[in-house]
């Protein structure tokens, strides 16, 4: 199935699927923290907003439909920070475990060197797949914070994992 599916810039015609994909998850996972779906109006915000920082959005796309996305942001608003990027990634639930995530991240990786010297993850602890997808692509989880999240009458543990670049 990778041979099929292309990775590229997304556009700004990307941008309602790529917010189904994120509000999926928040809708159906415990793995994005958000109780609430991302509004059109704010996913063009965010979209907009990445564009004019320079900051990467990619999609994975197969026949022509987005089925997965990934991006980098900023970790934190200070500027002692500007030399880190959070990263996101996210597939669509009938496209998991198929080695996409993997794509995604490694693509994703390749466009922060020379660029950032610290990528972040911030990863609910419910979530194996993604714990996994990073420890294989080089991140090392630096520590978990207990029961700091709390979605679906559930308190959620979260890992923070980092990869330096070179």
């Amino acid at each position: 199935m990778k041979d099929k599916i292309s990775i590229r810039p997304a556009k700004a015609a990307d941008v309602p699927e790529i917010n189904a994909i994120l509000n999926y998850a928040v809708m159906h996972t415990n793995y994005n923290l958000n109780t609430r779906p991302r509004s059109e109006e704010k996913a063009v915000e965010w979209f907009e907003s990445h564009m004019r920082e320079n900051y990467p959005v990619i999609v994975a796309q197969l026949q022509g439909k987005v089925i997965g996305w990934a991006s980098l942001s900023h970790f934190r608003e200070y500027s002692g920070y500007d030399s880190t990027a959070e990263v996101s990634i996210y597939v669509s639930a009938d496209h998991r475990h198929k080695g996409i995530g993997t794509t995604l991240l490694t693509t994703l990786i390749t466009m922060a060197e020379g660029r950032y010297h610290c990528l972040i993850a911030v990863v609910t602890d419910n979530n194996w797949a993604s714990l996994a997808l990073h420890t294989r692509c080089g991140f090392i989880a630096n520590t978990t914070f207990r029961e700091i999240g709390f979605k679906n009458n559930t308190y959620i543990d979260i890992t923070f994992m980092t990869k330096l670049l070179k």
